[in-house]
């Protein structure tokens, strides 16, 4: 597993406000941390409906990373691998619109 990875998730039931159900996520954890096979990683839910919203980021073939939540799960919570990676552009996106949504 490497950053920008494309993976399915089971985020279970999810409560208001949070990802749920089996669906794609984007890897966000770095590759120096996913080296040492973590238990736990962070995560970008994707969904299949724009929303407008500034947090947004298209993945072809996968729907919409929702960069406003990022949440670390369990690998067990891993279902399956898509062979997708969002590539190094799409991924700066992301974090970059984690750490403006963190103050950072």
């Amino acid at each position: 597993m490497r950053a920008g990875d494309i993976v399915r998730i089971d985020f279970g039931m999810p409560a208001r406000g949070e990802p749920g159900f089996v669906r794609p996520a984007v890897v966000i954890t770095s590759d120096d941390v996913l080296e040492f096979r973590q238990h736990a990683v962070v995560v970008v839910p994707c969904i299949t409906t724009r929303r407008g919203w500034l947090t947004e980021v298209e993945v072809p073939g996968h729907g919409i990373a929702q960069a406003h939540l990022p949440t670390t799960v369990s690998v067990d919570r891993i279902v399956g691998t898509t062979d997708t990676n969002i590539g190094p552009v799409a991924l700066l996106q992301i974090r970059e619109l984690i750490a403006d949504l963190l103050g950072l």
